[in-house]
């Protein structure tokens, strides 16, 4: 019952630019068991995770919101497994390197089949940790990002959204999810991606982004 929301902006704008849809998505979806943001800075990805929710994260009011950007990548959590609420499992999860971020929306149904496979490597007991590994190891084979993250899929099965952030600054999305899909549209000056709040009747554009333009649902995959 995650969300994901993804901001690319022309220019650099600050975290409080896009605070107020972050915030609209929490209170409207359903993800208020942890929340984190990944953001291009410096040729790196950096991030910021909580376990709790952003309305209340100080963080949200301090540093975060002089941090500034040309892209944002959110996710906001209700995990399947409430057993999962730990730091640990709190997206988006970052490579060592910092050149990429993942999040995912959904269930990952065959994660206890490769479990062993990443025991080593994992944090936390999240089935989207076990897709995190997996999507590594794909891309790091010299596939494109966006077939690494349908192979991921075909392997783990299930629902799923994906939208990942690397160090050049591609946002990469991924849907396959008929109960939560992603879309993307235009806000302003921003390209924005957001899934549609487990509520397909266009509440996220009713309740959020009601001059939205340029509205699509991502067949498969797509680079926003």
């Amino acid at each position: 019952m995650c969300e994901i929301l993804a901001v690319r902006w022309p220019e650099p704008r600050p975290f409080s630019a896009l605070a107020p849809w972050a915030q609209a998505m929490e209170y409207y979806g359903s993800g208020k068991f942890g929340w984190g943001v990944a953001w291009l800075a410096d040729g790196q990805v950096h991030r910021h995770r909580d376990t709790g929710r952003l309305e209340d994260d100080e963080a949200v009011k301090t540093y975060l919101s002089a941090v500034t950007s040309t892209h944002f990548l959110i996710h906001f959590r209700r995990p399947t497994l409430l057993s999962t609420i730990q730091l640990a499992d709190t997206q988006p999860f970052i490579t060592v390197g910092a050149d990429l971020a993942f999040s995912h929306n959904g269930l990952f149904t065959e994660h206890e089949t490769y479990r062993p496979a990443y025991s080593g490597r994992l944090s936390g007991a999240a089935d989207s940790e076990v897709g995190f590994c997996m999507l590594q190891d794909v891309a790091e084979s010299g596939v494109p990002i966006c077939d690494a993250l349908a192979i991921v899929h075909s392997k783990l099965g299930g629902k799923a959204n994906m939208a990942t952030l690397d160090r050049h600054g591609v946002l990469a999305l991924y849907s396959n999810h008929e109960t939560n899909r992603l879309w993307t549209f235009r806000a302003g000056d921003a390209e924005v991606a957001a899934t549609e709040l487990h509520s397909p009747d266009d509440s996220l554009f009713n309740l959020i982004f009601q001059d939205a333009i340029n509205r699509a649902v991502v067949d498969e995959s797509a680079i926003l």
